[in-house]
């Protein structure tokens, strides 16, 4: 007799956060084949997760629907929004799409949802669990120090505004001591943005809501490893929620595939062009999807790569392009190459790869963790100060680039000359890639057969099909 089970899956459709999810739905998918998924997200972010040619493949208990993203038909007010914008339009109507959706799901299924599984972002997720008494989980991509100072963000509230005067943040520099497991972070790690209440924005608002709403989810998954994390802090999160589990980080595998031919998934031809440079001599450097440094810190960046003669490979959108110093493309044309898009764990995962410059985005840094690579980090926003943080003092694993607060400001052509001499060809980044590997067998242990991965996951498997 078939199960009755029928799991949705919520995706907060922006920035790194479907891939994971979809790759857990995958993992749970095979490991429940008689529990029923349906994966709700956007039409363009279910696109990219699971193209229309590839859907064939997918588990038979695991079926796509698309959720209206809020943009005028057509999609032409999406080229005029900022990302971040696109982001507040569609959270505006997400609850009335996702119910929407939810209806559609069951009505194929002819089974009502027993379970709801979703992006911690779409914290009304909570509210519709409630109501049609199923269980809520909810999976958190980013970083659990990141999670930690979401959960006390009245602590970290009245610090700052007890410590600041006169529009001068006074706090930067102190210790979040009073938080268990983040004393190794300050303040001016997290988003002044987030402690501003009330907010136009949706975005700091929702983090405002998890760390009061999270708690009542029947469980958290991580997207992370809890070897990774500060043991105070995973107790303390522990202490705060019902269940808490690291299923690891579910764009990495620990350790990487081997790397297949160099034409295989490259159409920029980006590991062929590895394949020809010296082991550990290229600087890789990708911002991410939303991250975007300023024009001068492009153009102080490149001129750091050129006088350095350092080999890269670049990552960047082509309308920053205009941004490069005159005639830099013709004068390094034999030194590196500069794309749209990279394979980036393929990247980070080859031979030829010696730095990472990164936004420190979480995925990034543990696929930069996978391949060994120590980061040069330059954070942008969200989690991105903490993770930084936790690479160049907690791991031991990276170096600041800008000037300001512990070279978390802006690039300068003397800072990453500094950066990329520190890493690629230091004494410095020769005990950085001996402290990344050792994380690296880490993880790879607690990702193998029977390490604490494997453990969460069976007792997620146990949850959904029980619900």
């Amino acid at each position: 007799m078939a199960s009755e089970k029928h799991v949705a899956v919520l995706a907060f459709p922006f920035t790194s956060h479907p891939l994971p999810l979809a790759n857990l739905l995958r993992k749970l998918a095979e490991a429940a084949p008689d529990v029923h998924f349906s994966f709700l997200s956007t039409a363009k972010s279910n696109g990219d997760v699971f193209p229309p040619s590839s859907r064939a493949e997918l588990p038979p208990n695991v079926w796509i629907y698309d959720v209206n993203d809020g943009l005028p038909a057509g999609g032409h007010g999406a080229m005029k929004l900022h990302p971040l914008e696109q982001v507040d339009v569609f959270l505006k109507q997400a609850q009335e799409s996702f119910r929407a959706a939810l209806d559609a799901a069951e009505r194929d299924a002819r089974k009502k949802v027993s379970c709801l599984l979703s992006d911690a972002f779409l914290v009304f997720a909570c509210e519709i669990a409630e109501q049609t008494r199923v269980p809520w989980v909810t999976f958190w991509v980013a970083s659990p120090c990141f999670l930690s100072a979401c959960i006390h963000i009245d602590v970290l509230g009245q610090l700052r505004h007890g410590t600041s005067r006169g529009g001068v943040p006074e706090a930067d520099d102190k210790a979040l001591e009073m938080v268990p497991g983040l004393s190794l972070f300050r303040m001016s790690d997290f988003p002044d943005v987030i402690l501003q209440d009330p907010n136009p924005k949706m975005v700091p608002n929702l983090l405002r809501q998890m760390g009061h709403v999270l708690p009542r989810a029947a469980a958290v998954v991580m997207n992370s490893f809890e070897e990774a994390n500060p043991t105070l802090l995973v107790a303390d999160l522990k202490s705060k929620l019902k269940i808490l589990l690291h299923v690891g980080c579910l764009t990495v595998q620990f350790p990487p595939p081997s790397l297949p031919p160099s034409a295989a998934s490259d159409h920029t031809g980006c590991l062929a062009w590895l394949d020809a440079r010296d082991p550990r001599t290229v600087a890789y450097i990708c911002f991410g999807t939303i991250a975007m440094p300023s024009p001068g810190e492009v153009s102080a960046l490149a001129e750091a790569l050129e006088s350095t003669g350092t080999p890269f490979l670049w990552s960047l959108k082509e309308h920053m392009m205009v941004h490069m110093p005159e005639g830099f493309l013709e004068r390094t044309g034999a030194q590196g190459k500069i794309v749209p898009w990279a394979p980036q764990s393929r990247v980070l995962s080859h031979p030829a790869c010696g730095a990472h410059v990164t936004h420190c985005g979480y995925n990034s840094v543990f696929e930069s963790v996978a391949g060994g690579v120590p980061m040069i980090c330059m954070p942008s926003w969200a989690d991105n100060a903490m993770n930084a943080r936790m690479v160049k003092e907690g791991w031991g694993i990276g170096v600041g680039v800008g000037v300001g607060v512990e070279g978390g400001g802006a690039i300068t052509k003397s800072g990453m000359t500094k950066a990329l001499e520190a890493v690629l060809r230091g004494e410095e980044g020769k005990e950085m890639r001996k402290k990344v590997g050792e994380l690296r067998a880490r993880l790879a242990e607690a990702a193998g057969p029977g390490g604490s991965v494997e453990a969460d996951f069976k007792v997620l498997v146990e949850l959904i099909s029980a619900a």
